[in-house]
């Protein structure tokens, strides 16, 4: 009885801790993939530059360069994942054509790499449907067509990104049990691995397209 320094509370407690690494460690293998198919489909475009695609339907994200795919990640997405981002809060991920605007490191979520979201066409049409005023509609698509970040206090919604999971460890650990890869958990964002989101983060620079497709 000497050696039980720990109470019933403290083994149960360590327990859990290792089914959670395991559990961990076998999500990470599972999801992080490569597809063996190098070619980025519908894109034909023969720029050297990097861009992003996101495809929400397979919950992949591709980083292609001309039309040539040279890296593939599982993605977890928004809460509601069907249909396009319409307003603050919906917890839907955006669909479109948009870039980088804003890259940091000092972010709760490990790395965050912001999207231009609201975009030109988001910010028409929420016009057309009466969610936003003229005005916020010219200055989003104002900031955005001279490569700025939009606004990101409207109706819309903002600070939709691509990013890791959490840097508090209690945080982290229940998100990983309660929606392990890929299950959706965000209010709208794309959400990688730690690990990933820094291979990325190394590779792509603000002005990066970002194209999210249904």
């Amino acid at each position: 009885m000497g050696n039980r320094v720990l109470s019933d509370g403290g083994y149960l407690q360590q327990a859990q801790s290792k089914i959670f690494t395991v559990c961990l460690a076998v999500a990470i293998v599972m999801t992080s993939i490569v597809l063996p198919d190098r070619v980025c489909r519908g894109y034909t475009q023969t720029s050297s530059q990097i861009r992003i695609v996101i495809v929400k339907s397979r919950q992949v994200l591709d980083v292609c360069q001309g039309n040539t795919r040279i890296k593939s990640y599982r993605v977890c997405l928004g809460l509601d994942p069907y249909g396009p981002k319409r307003i603050t809060g919906d917890r839907r991920t955006p669909e479109g054509e948009y870039f980088i605007c804003l890259k940091t490191a000092a972010s709760k979520f490990h790395r965050f790499l912001g999207i231009s979201y609201p975009g030109v066409e988001d910010a028409r049409s929420a016009f057309e449907s009466g969610i936003i005023s003229r005005d916020t509609r010219d200055d989003i698509i104002r900031r955005v067509t001279t490569g700025q970040a939009p606004p990101w206090h409207t109706k819309l919604g903002g600070w939709v990104g691509i990013h890791g999971y959490p840097t508090d460890e209690y945080q982290r650990r229940w998100i990983s049990l309660l929606y392990p890869k890929p299950h959706n958990w965000t209010d709208g964002c794309i959400a990688m691995w730690n690990f990933e989101v820094e291979e990325l983060f190394s590779t792509v620079e603000v002005g990066t397209p970002v194209t999210i497709e249904p």
